[in-house]
């Protein structure tokens, strides 16, 4: 098992029990595709895990030295992977109070790719609607920290017939799925909602806002209602590892998917 992680970038027996990512989820983390040994969208993962430790004062470590992990435990291995670093505050003793004095732990994970099957990109999920709520948090809500128990929740709720769950913030407004995010098109524009203070602000979210008027669309953030989503023409859910996915399902109603998820992976394809 040692083959699959690396604690500090050892080989370690094991994580200190006093690290504070166990004790109060006091860490942030990423999740990205690894191929033939070389991050996919690195200058994106690293700026947002930059920009989440910055916002919870944790002293991320060097780029180099995270890139130096990454080269040692994937060296010399061919085809796709799956990576996820999880970055701690680093250990001290009881208490919520931070020692002056205190050096982040980074844990890099290792997991096989099990691609999606080709008939889910062609003809699109199922999707339900999650009755957990996303937390709101002022200062936190777009940050990828440790605190995902809504989603954990959320995770065990779902129907076997659906591929994910739709969960909206406190004002019953659309956030995100329990894994993706998701985005609709009305016509040439691509909407996502608006999370006000809750939810996750994926990189492959980033790279679409950047990227949509190279296919002709446009986009926008607004509040997006249960019962507008009934009314859009397209839906979409997107993360790192499955790229974007066309919805063809929520309860009666079913979609069509057009050449949008197919376009948007091409462009996925084509930034490294």
């Amino acid at each position: 098992m040692k083959d699959n992680y690396l604690i500090n970038g050892k080989k370690s027996l094991g994580l200190d029990p006093f690290d504070r990512g166990l004790a109060f989820g006091d860490g942030i983390f990423r999740t990205f595709k690894i191929l033939d040994g070389n991050p996919i969208h690195w200058d994106y993962h690293f700026r947002k895990l930059n920009d989440d430790a910055k916002k919870l004062n944790i002293n991320l470590p060097a780029e180099l030295t995270l890139l130096g992990d990454i080269k040692l435990l994937f060296d010399k291995k061919t085809g796709v992977f799956i990576a996820k670093w999880i970055i701690t505050r680093g250990s001290s003793t009881r208490g919520y109070s931070t020692p002056k004095k205190i050096s982040p732990n980074r844990i890099l994970l290792k997991s096989n790719f099990v691609p999606l099957e080709n008939n889910i990109y062609l003809n699109g999920v199922v999707l339900e609607f999650s009755k957990r709520i996303t937390s709101s948090h002022l200062y936190l809500g777009a940050i990828k920290h440790l605190n995902r128990l809504e989603n954990i929740l959320a995770k065990q709720e779902l129907s076997k017939l659906s591929f994910d769950a739709i969960m909206f913030d406190e004002n019953g407004a659309v956030s995100e799925c329990i894994s993706h995010n998701i985005f609709v098109r009305i016509g040439n524009v691509l909407y996502f909602p608006k999370q006000n203070h809750a939810g996750v602000s994926g990189v492959s979210k980033q790279i679409i806002i950047q990227q949509a008027s190279n296919l002709g669309y446009t986009v926008k953030e607004n509040i997006i209602s249960k019962d507008q989503l009934f009314k859009v023409d397209e839906l979409v859910i997107v993360n790192s590892v499955n790229g974007a996915i066309p919805v063809k399902q929520i309860k009666d109603k079913i979609w069509k998917p057009s050449n949008l998820s197919y376009e948007i992976n091409q462009i996925f394809k084509k930034i490294k």
